[in-house]
C-alpha cells in the first residue's frame, strides 16, 4: 500500500504534525510506503521535522516557492505520477480541493480522504468553501473529522458523504514523558532560576489562539508578587495580532517577563521545564498540543470549551473562562502553589500507535472497494 498526504504548509500546526507522524509510524510499522507533500514551500522550523522523515524512507515534496492555483494542481499531479500512491490523505479543506481535482485531471481512480482539522469544527462554513464541497463531495472516499462537532457542522453544511467518520487525534506519547535533567538543562539554557514559574502556552501566534490572556493573567500574578515568566511557542499565523501583543507587553512593562520562542521543534523539552501549561483558546478542534500536554503530566489551565471536556477528566487540570483574567491568573496560581509533582495520566486511547491502525484500516478499504466494484483486483504495491 503507498500512502500520501497533502498538507497546505509544511509546518508546527496541528495538521501536518498529525500528517507526519502518521507518516513515519505507518513507515515503520512496514505498513507500506509514504509519502508527505506540502502545496506551498516547506516553513524553515519545520526542515528538521522533514529531514527527519526522509531519513526514516518518508517520501516527501514542497515547491520552492509559492505557486498559483495552475502552478498547485500541476505540482499535486507531478507527485502523483512520481509516487504512484494507492490512497490519498489531505489534511484540511484546501489540500482536500486541490487533491481531488488532481485526481479528477488526470482521470485516476486513486481514493482521495478527506481529514478535517479547522479549530471551528465547522471547516465549510464559509459559502464558496461549502459550494466547493457540495461540487466535490462525490469524489471523496472518506471524510474525518478528529471531533463528532465537526462531524455534525459537515452533514449540515455538505449533507452526507459516502463515508463520515470520527477519528481523534493521537500523538507519540512517550516523546513527552517528563525528563527532570531535560527541564534542568532548558532552563538553564534560559537562565530561569528553580524559584521562577514557567507559565507555557503552544500555539501559533492568533486571536484564536488568545494568548493576549495569558499575557494579562501572568500582569495579575507579577501584581500579586508572583515571580514568573509566561513562555509563548509558536508560529506567527496573524502578524497584526503577533504585534499587538509584543506591543502590550511593552505597555505593560513585561518585556523580561514574556519570552516570545516562535515556531519551536523542542516542545516535548519545553513541557518538561514549564511549571503550567496553558490553553485560553477561543476555539480548538481535538487539540494534538492538548494531547501533549497531558502525557508530559504537566498542570493545565484551559479554557472551558466543550472539546477539553476530555481533559478536564484527567487530574491536575482546571477549566476557567479567560475572559476573565482575573479568574485565569487565580486558577494558574492555585496550581503553582501546590507541589511541583507531574501527574500520572492513562491517555492510552489517545496514543499514535491507536490512531494510526484505526487510519491504516481505513486506508485499507478505501483502496479495496473500488477494486471489489471493478472485478478481480491486479496484484497490488506492498
Amino acid at each position: 500500500m503507498r500512502i500520501m498526504h497533502v498538507v497546505l504548509t509544511p509546518r508546527h500546526s496541528g495538521a501536518e504534525m498529525l500528517a507526519a507522524t502518521l507518516a513515519e509510524v505507518h513507515t515503520a510499522a512496514k505498513v507500506g510506503a509514504t509519502g508527505v507533500i506540502g502545496i506551498n514551500p516547506c516553513e524553515e522550523p519545520f526542515e528538521q521535522v522533514w529531514s527527519k522523515l526522509e531519513a526514516v524512507g518518508v517520501w516527501c515534496a514542497a515547491p520552492e516557492r509559492l505557486l498559483g492555483r495552475v502552478g498547485r494542481l500541476r505540482f499535486i499531479r507531478a507527485a502523483l505520477r512520481d509516487f504512484c500512491p494507492d490512497v490519498v490523505v489531505a489534511h484540511s479543506v484546501i489540500p482536500a480541493a486541490y487533491a481531488r481535482l488532481a485526481t479528477k485531471l488526470t482521470a485516476s481512480a486513486i481514493p482521495v480522504i478527506t481529514v478535517m482539522h479547522a479549530a471551528t469544527n465547522d471547516d465549510y462554513a464559509g459559502g464558496l468553501l461549502r459550494l466547493s464541497e457540495r461540487i466535490l463531495k462525490q469524489d471523496a472516499a472518506a471524510v474525518v473529522t478528529v471531533t463528532e462537532t465537526a462531524a455534525y457542522n459537515y452533514r449540515l453544511r455538505c449533507g452526507s458523504p459516502s463515508r463520515l467518520l470520527t477519528i481523534p487525534n493521537g500523538t507519540q506519547l512517550d516523546r513527552f514523558a517528563f525528563d527532570a535533567e531535560t527541564r534542568r538543562r532548558l532552563r538553564a539554557e534560559f537562565k530561569v532560576d528553580d524559584n521562577v514559574s514557567v507559565v507555557l502556552q503552544v500555539g501559533r501566534l492568533s486571536s484564536v489562539k488568545n494568548q493576549a490572556a495569558s499575557i494579562l493573567a501572568l500582569k495579575d500574578m507579577l501584581h500579586a508578587g508572583r515571580t514568573a515568566e509566561l513562555w509563548l511557542a509558536g508560529l506567527t499565523e496573524d502578524p497584526a495580532y503577533g504585534d499587538m501583543l509584543k506591543r502590550w507587553v511593552e505597555q505593560h512593562h513585561l518585556t523580561d517577563k514574556v519570552r516570545f520562542l516562535g515556531s519551536r521543534a523542542d516542545v516535548p523539552a519545553l513541557l518538561c521545564a514549564a511549571d503550567v501549561y496553558v490553553m485560553p483558546s477561543e476555539r480548538e478542534a481535538h487539540s494534538v498540543a492538548m494531547i501533549e500536554a497531558l502525557a508530559s503530566g504537566v498542570p493545565i489551565v484551559a479554557s472551558t470549551l466543550p472539546v477539553f471536556e476530555f481533559a478536564a477528566r484527567f487530574s491536575g487540570v482546571v477549566t476557567v473562562d479567560p475572559a476573565n483574567h482575573k479568574d485565569y491568573a487565580a486558577s494558574i496560581t492555585s496550581l503553582l502553589t501546590q507541589a511541583r509533582n507531574r501527574h500520572s495520566r492513562d491517555l492510552s486511547a489517545y496514543s499514535i500507535v491507536h490512531v494510526a491502525q484505526r487510519y491504516a484500516t481505513l486506508f485499507g478499504e478505501v483502496i479495496l472497494r473500488p477494486r471489489l466494484s471493478a472485478g478481480p483486483a491486479r496484484p497490488g504495491r506492498v
